[in-house]
């Protein structure tokens, strides 16, 4: 009988292991969608503009800015990948690429708050709604 209970006493401890808390990890199902800025405590896009960002359940995902005094829209798609509660975007612009990872501090059907680490070690959070 003490052989039953050190398995089970076991097999209870990989299980609580291996389910990471909800704050460590993130459910892709709602992030994917398009999302739209709100606000930054950081460098944003200006005044009367508008960003959204569109996650596509196949790893990619696109952002399409419009500025309020110009026509044009700026445009750019990537790959993204999560680990936890970590999402790591590779962005093309032309021939150039950069990477950045941002930590998920909330994430509904609604809305998504994320927060990185800036050039200047600040901490930047950037909100997005569905």
């Amino acid at each position: 009988m003490s052989v039953l209970r050190l398995a089970v006493c076991l097999l209870s401890a990989l299980v609580l292991v291996n389910q990471a808390p909800a704050a460590d990890k993130i459910d892709k199902d709602k992030l994917v969608g398009t999302w739209t800025f709100v606000k930054t405590s950081g460098k944003g896009p200006p005044a009367g503009a508008t960003m959204k960002v569109t996650f596509t359940k196949d790893g990619k995902f696109s952002i399409a800015a419009k500025f309020k005094d110009k026509d044009k829209e700026f445009k750019a798609e990537g790959t993204y990948k999560i680990d936890g509660n970590k999402v790591t975007t590779t962005t093309k612009y032309g021939d150039k690429e950069r990477t950045e990872t941002r930590t998920v501090k909330e994430l509904t059907d609604k809305k998504l708050v994320t927060e990185r680490k800036n050039d200047k070690g600040e901490t930047e959070t950037v909100e997005f709604k569905k």
